[in-house]
C-alpha cells in the first residue's frame, strides 16, 4: 500500500490511528498545549518545539502536516482513544534517506502523547501495531526514534524492541536517538 495515496488506518484494542484531519485540531490543542506532554515532543530538524499555548498557531501548525503529506514528505495520525472516543495525541512516520549511510530508506517515528497516556502499556500497544507495518507500508530498512534520557516509559522501547543507538548506526549527530532494522 502506497501510504500517500491511500492512508492506512491502524486499530488495537483500545487505539485508532487514522490520518490527522483538520477538525481534529481543536481536540489535540489539549496535548499539545502540555507542558507535561511536550517533553518528550521531538522537534529536531523542524524549527519547531510543538509546543502550543495559542489555539490558532496550533491549527497553523496542523495545516503544515496536512500540506506536508499531500507534498508526500510524511503522515501525520491521530490517535483515538476507543473507549474514551477521544484523541490522545498523533504519529508520524516520515520516510528518509536524510541520516542513512547505507543508501537504504528509514522511517523517523514520532509518538505525541498526552502525558497521562505517556504509559508503558499505551506505547507498547501503539508500538506493536507501528512496527507490524511501518516497514513494509513506508518500504523502509529502519525505523529511528528520539528516547529521551528522562523518557522513563520510552526508554524500555530499546529494550523490548531491540533499538539500537543510531549515532553507532547511521549519519545523525542529535541526542537520544535509536533504531531498529526489520
Amino acid at each position: 500500500m502506497e501510504p500517500f495515496t491511500v492512508c492506512p488506518v491502524y486499530a488495537t484494542e483500545h487505539f485508532k490511528i487514522r490520518k490527522l484531519r483538520r477538525e481534529d485540531s481543536e481536540e489535540l490543542f489539549s496535548c499539545y498545549s502540555d507542558p507535561e506532554a511536550a517533553r518528550f515532543f521531538n522537534g529536531d530538524c523542524c524549527g519547531d518545539d510543538f509546543y502550543y499555548t495559542d489555539q490558532k498557531k496550533f491549527m497553523q501548525c496542523v495545516e503544515y502536516w496536512l500540506k506536508r503529506y499531500e507534498e508526500h514528505d510524511f503522515v501525520r495520525w491521530s490517535i483515538q482513544d476507543k473507549e474514551r472516543q477521544m484523541l490522545i495525541g498523533t504519529v508520524e512516520v516520515c520516510p528518509s534517506l536524510k541520516y542513512a549511510v547505507d543508501g537504504r530508506m528509514m522511517g523517523i517515528l514520532r509518538i505525541d502523547l498526552k502525558s497521562e497516556y505517556e504509559k508503558w502499556e499505551v506505547l507498547r500497544e501503539l508500538v506493536d501495531i507501528l512496527i507490524e507495518h511501518i516497514y513494509e507500508d513506508f518500504q523502509v530498512a529502519s525505523i529511528i526514534m528520539k528516547i529521551q534520557k528522562d523518557a522513563g516509559e520510552r526508554q524500555k522501547l530499546i529494550r523490548e524492541y531491540q533499538f539500537v543507538d543510531a549515532k553507532e548506526e547511521c549519519n545523525i549527530s542529535l541526542e537520544d536517538y535509536y533504531i531498529r532494522y526489520r
